[in-house]
């Protein structure tokens, strides 16, 4: 008993057992599940927030400089290495079109709670990411604009994801510290984070169970690119860090920033405007981007 309790309790075999779970049962029970990811977003988002006191949040000397590290990390580097491979590996224009929205969607929202969970600098990965969601009001409607046409995005979607997954989140958090609320959670704060995440992961993984089950080249071409932006972009930008001289909490922040996207995000857009086979993209990378957070687990446990 002693060891399912553990297991249970351990993150990596959580997000695991979400994929699985999600290839398997999939989308029966995913669409019941379907309406509570944002709600599970915020809440992760207001725990890992805790983590940052007000003193911390108020005396943000170098914010230019981490959401300018920050937007040059997710939008130019790895939005362009997507842009690059996909136009050299697709030649479907859904398939394209997919993969020009996941360029433009900014950084997971998971960013900032996983910097938690892996030792990551939390604030770096706050303030990177707010600049990025709001720097994406122009990028995304603007890149795409650029490559797909005009006249097909709603900016008002993006705002109202903004107030609800970042800034209701960062008052919330600031409420939990004042009343002392943060102190009193704070023993299951991981316990909540992960399995928020499960049922997150399980419902994004089973809505798109047949991406996983279709065309084996297509499978296999989205594969390459969802490793080089995940697995091979991450360990470059951890390799860069090094030689710079980087603290490990603040390179720890700056790959997740740099090799993970808001997948979701990209599937509800990609979904909306041109239907299910454009989100296959986005749903294959959310699976190698969760089992390389898996793998970061370990990694980063191994080296601590």
């Amino acid at each position: 008993m002693a060891f399912i309790s553990r297991l249970f309790k351990n993150r990596n075999f959580i997000l695991v057992l979400a994929i699985v779970l999600g290839l398997t049962i999939g989308e029966p029970v995913a669409i019941r599940t379907e309406p509570l990811i944002l709600p599970l977003l915020a809440l992760v988002m207001t725990l890992s927030a805790t983590n940052i006191t007000s003193r911390e949040f108020t005396s943000l000397r170098e914010m230019p400089r981490t959401i300018l590290l920050s937007l040059l990390l997710n939008y130019v580097l790895m939005g362009g290495i997507i842009l690059l491979l996909a136009r050299w590996l697709i030649n479907d224009k859904d398939l394209w079109a997919g993969f020009v929205v996941l360029a433009t969607v900014p950084p997971a929202v998971a960013v900032v709670p996983f910097s938690y969970v892996l030792g990551g600098n939390t604030l770096f990965s706050l303030i990177g990411m707010t600049g990025a969601y709001l720097a994406a009001l122009i990028i995304m409607p603007s890149v795409m604009a650029l490559f797909l046409g005009v006249g097909f995005f709603d900016p008002v979607k993006l705002l109202i994801i903004l107030g609800e997954l970042i800034l209701i989140p960062i008052v919330l958090s600031r409420v939990l510290l004042f009343t002392g609320l943060a102190k009193r959670i704070n023993p299951w704060r991981g316990t909540i984070v992960n399995w928020s995440f499960f049922v997150v992961l399980f419902t994004i993984v089973g809505l798109n169970r047949q991406a996983f089950f279709g065309e084996l080249d297509t499978l296999v071409r989205i594969a390459v690119i969802a490793i080089v932006i995940s697995f091979v972009l991450g360990h470059i930008i951890e390799f860069a860090t090094k030689a710079l001289h980087v603290d490990r909490e603040t390179s720890v922040s700056m790959v997740l920033m740099g090799s993970m996207k808001n997948y979701g995000l990209a599937s509800g857009i990609l979904l909306t405007l041109f239907g299910e086979r454009a989100a296959i993209p986005s749903s294959i990378c959310a699976v190698f981007g969760i089992l390389r957070i898996v793998w970061l687990g370990f990694y980063y446990r191994k080296k601590s």
